[in-house]
């Protein structure tokens, strides 16, 4: 885990501690809460822009975004969003599996 720290005023923090006591969670909780509510759309919209960059592919986008795995494939829909991959890593891939021996994962015909 890790930890964000930030400054607040002293009537600010006696704010968000009866907010917090109202809702029975902790004031770090609270704000916690509040600071991803408000990047929420700043999340997505970072993570098709990486995926359509080329920075991050299919699951990255889908962590960085924080939607779940139903809410990711409506919003990639919706921006008709396609994952970027570069070519030297697709020659990569291609040239991995073909030194794969297929022969090793055939089943071995039954002897008569």
């Amino acid at each position: 885990m890790e930890q964000i720290n930030f400054r607040v005023t002293v009537a600010e923090k006696k704010v968000f501690d009866m907010l917090a006591q109202a809702k029975g969670i902790s004031t770090a909780e609270l704000a916690k809460q509040a600071v991803l509510k408000d990047i929420s759309q700043d999340r997505v919209d970072l993570a098709f822009d990486l995926l359509k960059q080329g920075k991050a592919g299919r699951k990255q986008a889908w962590f960085v975004s924080g939607l779940d795995g139903r809410a990711f494939l409506a919003e990639w829909t919706r921006r008709g969003a396609a994952e970027t991959i570069p070519d030297e890593t697709i020659d990569r891939e291609l040239d991995d599996i073909l030194k794969i021996d297929l022969k090793k994962y055939m089943r071995k015909k039954p002897e008569p």
